[in-house]
Parts: C-alpha cells; structure tokens; sequence
C-alpha cells in the first residue's frame, strides 16, 4: 500500500485549515492502526492454521500408532495359536491326510489374515546369519568350521514381525565355533 493520500477532504465553509489538518492526521492515524490490526490478524490467522496442520498430523500419526499396537498386540495372542497348529501338524504325521490338509488350511487362513493386517510370518534358513534383533537363541551347538560361526543351525518356531516391530523373534539354535 502507497503512503500517499488518496483522501481528498474539501474545506468546510466554517472550518479553518488547521481543523483539516487536524482531521486528516487523525485518518491516517486511524488508517495506520487499521492496517497493524490486519497485519496482526494475518499473522493470528496464520500462526493459529499452522497449529492446526501440525495439530492433524499429530492427530494422525497417533491414530496410526495406536492402530499398530492393537494390531501387535492382537498378533501376539495369535502367535501361540500357530506354535499350536504346527504342532498339531507335526503330532497328525500318522493322521489321515485329510486331517494334516485340514490343518495346514486353518494354518494358511490364519497367516493370511494377520497378513492383511501386515503381520509377516518368517522363518530363517539354517545358515543363515544369526542376528539378535530377529532370532532368539534356544540352543548353542559347537562346529568346527569357522564359516559356520554365529549361523543359524535350525528353527524351533518362526517369528513374526509388523512392519520393522518384532512381534516374536524366531527361536533357533546357533552354531558357535570351536577351536
């Protein structure tokens, strides 16, 4: 905006000049609190919308997170009913076949749906790399092999994640070398 008068007062018939000074200083002094009290409502205003993005997003992220531990939580009362299962299916190898397919149904199901929810069942490879954050060491087994050091040499029972959290962490035994 321009400082220059666009106001134009016409002298009143009984007024003095200096009475028309006196009234214009008093526009533009009023101009000039009107213009403060406009830039401080834009800045409320922006100030106040920046809160509310934040706010949003705080909002969100929380209802995620919330979300995720529900998830986490439901999947670590389901695991055991896996650990379950499986046995079952080891305990059905003399069963009829159509009782061992049964199982590995309901098995299939049951992994499919926590899927959906992003529950990942995974099992490590025997020599595979033992890694802590994963893998949680049942058993020591000596070798000789050096190579073979800190691998996994078998799986007890998978472990389940839900994006980067560990549900579970697979129960494996290790191979520690020996000189």
């Amino acid at each position: 905006m321009s400082d220059v008068d666009d106001v134009v007062l016409e002298p009143e018939e009984d007024g003095d000049e200096a009475t028309q000074s006196q009234r214009m200083k008093k526009l533009r002094d009023e101009r000039d609190q009107a213009r403060k009290e406009a830039q401080e409502n834009l800045t409320g205003w922006q100030r106040t919308k920046a809160d509310y993005v934040n706010l949003s997003k705080r909002m969100r992220e929380a209802g995620e997170s919330a979300a995720q531990a529900g998830t986490a939580a439901f999947a670590k009362s389901i695991v055991p009913v896996f650990d379950s299962l499986e046995a079952a299916l080891q305990a059905a190898e003399s069963a009829p076949e159509s009782v061992q397919k049964g199982i590995e149904q309901v098995i299939g199901q049951l992994e499919r749906a926590l899927k959906e929810h992003g529950v990942e069942r995974y099992t490590p490879s025997e020599g595979d790399e033992f890694d802590p954050s994963l893998h949680e060491p049942m058993q020591t087994l000596a070798t000789s092999a050096q190579e073979e050091d800190n691998t996994v040499a078998g799986v007890f029972q998978s472990g389940y994640t839900l994006g980067r959290t560990v549900i579970r962490p697979a129960r494996v035994s290790v191979k520690k070398f020996n000189n």
